[in-house]
């Protein structure tokens, strides 16, 4: 579920003492290029994966939780596995006791998504069936110098990911990554999440599953067609349907209300020729997925 964070730590100065008292790691500094005396700040450092800069009036705490999880469990540098809840727990309450951070820090992005394991190959569903994220395209449409199959659909607060989570680790499963990366502070105190420690609780984790699925309902994912049975006048709709050039250049010709009336038409067809089938794979999985990794609890919060 968590993947990536970016976390400030409010006592900085604590923190920077912590880091060197008890020889956490080594830190280091940069060289004046005009004096060739070594800076003060930033320092930099790496616990495993997380990167640690702290400046002169502020640190910051960045990385994969669930890539560090694997590395101090020795199961590599991946994040193709599960991250339950209990694991979740354990790595965060870990990190608060090492850099003793508890109430201390301020959560400003994070990732949550699911490793799906899928029938069809994923780079089929990527490049054929994910075609637009509320009728716009992706910003992102990339393979990774053929690593990897992946879109990206970026708005002001957030950005949803899909990619072959198979194809870049080189698994033989079929696995799907669907993911939403929140990147305004704001959004997250919406749902309740202000420090580090919120994400330590189920309710604060339903909520962002909530959001979640919200986001992933806007995707537009379209299930292969073709001609037969299908009349000559919906075939057609559904070929402009579903090309984002075509919904650019309605919105720019056509009032808000036709623009509402043909993406009404548009849903009324898909559902008429049953082309939903794999967004609604998709949804289960994610659902079971979310029910099978919440289950397991180990932490208990102070009332």
């Amino acid at each position: 579920m968590i993947d990536n964070v970016r976390l400030f730590v409010s006592d900085k100065h604590r923190f920077e003492e912590r880091i060197e008292n008890k020889g956490i790691m080594e830190l280091t500094n940069k060289l004046s290029i005009l004096t060739g005396e070594v800076m003060e700040y930033p320092k930099k450092g790496s616990d495993s994966n997380l990167q640690i800069s702290i400046n002169k009036n502020s640190a910051t705490i960045l990385g994969s939780l669930h890539k560090y999880k694997n590395l101090l469990w020795e199961n590599g540098e991946q994040n193709y596995d599960d991250f339950n809840l209990s694991q979740i727990q354990e790595v965060i309450l870990g990190l608060i006791k090492k850099y003793d951070i508890e109430k201390d820090t301020v959560l400003t992005n994070l990732e949550f998504g699911f490793n799906l394991t899928v029938s069809n190959d994923p780079k089929t569903i990527i490049d054929s069936n994910v075609l637009m994220n509320n009728f716009k395209s992706a910003n992102k449409n990339l393979k990774f110098s053929g690593s990897g199959d992946y879109k990206e659909f970026q708005l002001t607060d957030y950005r949803i990911k899909i990619y072959n989570k198979s194809k870049q680790f080189k698994l033989k499963d079929n696995i799907l990554r669907v993911e939403l990366k929140i990147i305004q502070k704001r959004m997250l105190q919406k749902l309740g999440i202000n420090c580090l420690e919120d994400l330590l609780d189920k309710e604060v984790l339903k909520r962002i599953f909530m959001l979640f699925m919200e986001k992933f309902e806007g995707l537009i994912i379209v299930d292969d067609f073709d001609s037969n049975g299908i009349p000559d006048n919906d075939y057609n709709k559904l070929n402009k349907y579903t090309n984002p050039s075509y919904w650019i250049k309605v919105k720019s010709k056509k009032s808000p209300r036709v623009v509402s009336g043909l993406k009404k038409d548009f849903l009324i067809l898909l559902a008429k020729y049953e082309l939903l089938s794999t967004k609604k794979q998709i949804r289960e999985k994610l659902e079971s997925k979310f029910l099978e990794l919440i289950e397991v609890e180990t932490y208990k919060k102070v009332a």
